[in-house]
């Protein structure tokens, strides 16, 4: 059993009394760590954004099961339109709360998106591989990928400027 009489102990680093440097440092030594955004998204900018990257997720995902492809299209259909999809959602979600998207998984949106056009020409029809007998299916790949990859490299710059002007307080204590 513990010895702990219940008396302060004047060496805790958490229980100042005032008189320590970091307790009276005013507002100019307030530093990125001690400021919090409070709601900085309260109009849910940027909504429309990763609606649009969810929706052309599912249009991917879809489409693979829709039109006739090869193997090697049918499974990228598959897991781009899968990851579009969730990092669509991700940062609806995200945003309709009140808060920034992440930044991180609009880029991901973005790279994704970069990955469809490359691997559409790597694996689609007259490529000289493995070829789709769905030539729409070549253009939906192509389409939605550049769509992709311009509203997430637009939806990560909008979000890293709204992030540097956002209006942040102290945090309460």
């Amino acid at each position: 059993m513990s010895e702990y009489d219940g008396t302060e102990n004047p060496d805790t680093p958490w229980r100042e009394d005032g008189t320590g440097e970091h307790d009276n440092r005013g507002d100019d030594g307030v530093t990125g760590g001690d400021k919090t955004p409070f709601e900085p998204n309260r109009a849910e900018r940027g909504t429309w954004l990763s609606a649009a990257i969810a929706l052309i997720g599912l249009a991917v995902f879809g489409q693979a099961f829709v039109l006739e492809l090869a193997a090697g299209q049918f499974w990228n259909g598959v897991f781009v339109g899968a990851t579009l999809s969730i990092a669509g959602a991700y940062n609806y979600v995200r945003r309709t709360n009140g808060a920034f998207g992440s930044m991180g998984v609009a880029v991901l949106a973005a790279l994704v998106g970069l990955w469809l056009v490359a691997t559409t020409f790597l694996l689609g029809a007259g490529s000289g591989g493995v070829e789709t007998a769905s030539e729409p299916g070549f253009w939906i790949d192509v389409v939605a990928g550049l769509l992709a990859t311009a509203l997430g490299t637009y939806s990560a710059v909008r979000i890293r400027n709204r992030r540097r002007a956002v209006d942040v307080r102290p945090t309460a204590t």
